[in-house]
């Protein structure tokens, strides 16, 4: 069938002005939501829908039985049927022999790392797993003895199987006293393979690779603490033993009738390993096989063009389940392979519990950072909503302020007083005169006097009111968060009757500014 090839071909419509396109999806998109907002039956229906119109392969890891009824409506409703193909026990993919035919003795790393991702799965299922101390010397460990495993027992068979790789590491010498001992050679299925390797091999090692392991096996193992090499046996025998029998037998040690390339021509392999029922073998099963499908994904542009052109998508709903330390590498990488990884998740604690790692908190953060595209949903979760809201960013708010005021006062006042004035005066005097000679002489005298009073008295009365009235406006600026953190709680519509079947959720592209909005996200709304 057709395909798009372009990467600026629009895949959806978010608006009138805003497209989604395929360069948009192999950035990556990641979503966020509670249990029931409608992140699977909202964003995330349109993105599969999307996706399958454009004519993409992929890969689909499933959690609920119920999400294998529903990829196989999404592919009836796009016209995709054919392209579904459905990677259950009835199926077969044999892991060891297609990384040996792939690359033979070159591709002993390779298969090294396919069984530490195995490890790994199995001690994140597993409910009684336990952190232990200096966990990067544990992986180191086990790494060097299965490295050193397999390339003798690929040079001595020409084949490579879980059961050998067992015997192998379990019959190897505890104390270099038995690695020249009779009895222990002779019953020893190491001692076997390392004898045949040397002697007739039928796929011959170099020289220096054979006396690596010689030197490993018969001198550097035996410095370990017998109690550390012995935990390490254990855990790998453990964890590989799952593998000799039953589902996860007939899945990834039998036949092979898939394989991860498939994708690369519109193949859409389906996962059909709930882990809800299939439980840790689930989880086991499609960490192993979604670790070498992103490795083939990755490695895609080595190959003609015919190979390359079609874009692919990995699809991971509930992706706690399923996600693992190789997930953040993938994603920096995958762009330029044109896959367009979506991931669908409640919370980012979901990731804490499950990612593992010394710092899960670190590596949550980590993986989701590297998504372009986050769409959030509905969500109860404090810290989710505040990542989110972080995340989207701050933006400068006015805030206007109105203030006005009446007053009015009323004064009275009254006076009162009296006064009064008293006085009084008087005066007296004589004179008289004598002389002598020829004349005569006078004497007099006079006396008045005077007095005055008065009084009075005053009073008044005076009043006096007045009014003032003031209005003030303004406003102030301030950096706030774009949408609060509380507004996932509150404003987004989960679907349902009670919302007309219709779901809403923020769409945030990191680097874009949205035509609609103005801004690097847009509320969208998705039918159910």
């Amino acid at each position: 069938m057709s395909f798009v090839k372009d990467l600026n071909t629009p895949l959806l419509k978010l608006s009138p002005g805003d497209n989604f396109s395929l360069e948009d999806g192999c950035a990556g998109v990641h979503i966020f939501g509670r249990i029931g907002s409608g992140k699977t039956s909202g964003s995330g229906k349109m993105l599969a829908g999307a996706y399958l119109r454009a004519g993409m392969g992929g890969l689909v890891t499933v959690v609920k039985p119920e999400e294998v009824t529903l990829w196989q409506r999404y592919a009836a409703e796009h016209g995709r049927s054919k392209s579904l193909l459905l990677f259950d026990e009835n199926a077969g993919f044999n892991f060891l022999d297609y990384e040996m035919a792939r690359q033979g003795m070159d591709g002993i790393g390779t298969v090294t790392e396919c069984l530490m991702r195995v490890l790994e799965a199995a001690k994140k299922a597993s409910p009684t797993a336990s952190q232990r101390g200096g966990e990067a010397f544990w992986e180191d460990s086990t790494r060097q003895m299965l490295r050193y495993a397999i390339p003798p027992i690929y040079a001595a068979t020409g084949t490579l199987s879980i059961s050998d790789i067992i015997r192998f590491i379990s019959t190897a010498p505890s104390s270099v006293r038995e690695v020249t001992d009779r009895e222990w050679q002779r019953r020893s299925f190491m001692y076997e393979i390392m004898d045949a390797a040397t002697r007739n091999a039928l796929v011959p090692m170099s020289p220096s690779a054979l006396s690596n392991c010689l030197t490993f096996w018969a001198q550097e193992n035996l410095i370990t603490p017998e109690k550390t090499r012995g935990n390490i046996i254990i855990t790998v025998s453990s964890a590989l033993d799952r593998f000799r029998h039953g589902r996860l037998k007939r899945a990834f040690c039998e036949r092979t009738t898939l394989v991860p390339e498939l994708s690369f021509h519109g193949v859409i392999i389906l996962m059909v390993m709930p882990t809800l029922t299939w439980n840790e073998d689930g989880i086991i099963g499609q960490h192993l096989f979604k670790y070498l499908w992103q490795r083939s994904v990755l490695s895609r542009n080595s190959l003609a063009q015919k190979h390359r052109e079609r874009p692919v998508f990995l699809w991971s709903d509930e992706a706690q389940e399923t996600v693992s330390s190789y997930d953040g590498e993938f994603l920096s990488m995958c762009r330029g392979s044109k896959c367009c990884v979506t991931y669908l998740t409640q919370t980012l604690p979901t990731y804490y519990a499950k990612i593992g790692s010394d710092n899960p908190r670190d590596a949550a953060h980590s993986l989701v950072g590297k998504f372009g595209t986050h769409v959030y949903h509905a969500n109860s979760c404090p810290e989710t909503n505040d990542y989110a809201a972080r995340t989207i960013g701050k933006v400068m708010k006015r805030h206007g302020n109105y203030s006005s005021g009446a007053s009015k006062s009323v004064n009275y006042g009254m006076s009162s007083g009296n006064s009064e004035t008293v006085g009084s005066s008087s005066n007296s005097g004589s004179s008289s005169s004598y002389s002598s000679g020829q004349g005569g002489g006078s004497s007099g005298s006079n006396w008045g006097s005077g007095s005055n009073q008065s009084a009075g008295s005053n009073w008044g009365e005076n009043r006096g009111q007045g009014t003032s009235q003031n209005v003030s406006r303004g406003y102030s600026e301030s950096m706030e968060f774009a949408i609060e953190p509380g507004d996932f709680a509150r404003i987004l519509k989960t679907g349902g009757k009670q919302n007309g079947k219709r779901v809403t959720g923020v769409w945030f592209q990191s680097g874009r500014v949205f035509k609609a909005t103005g801004t690097n996200m847009m509320l969208e709304t998705f039918a159910q």
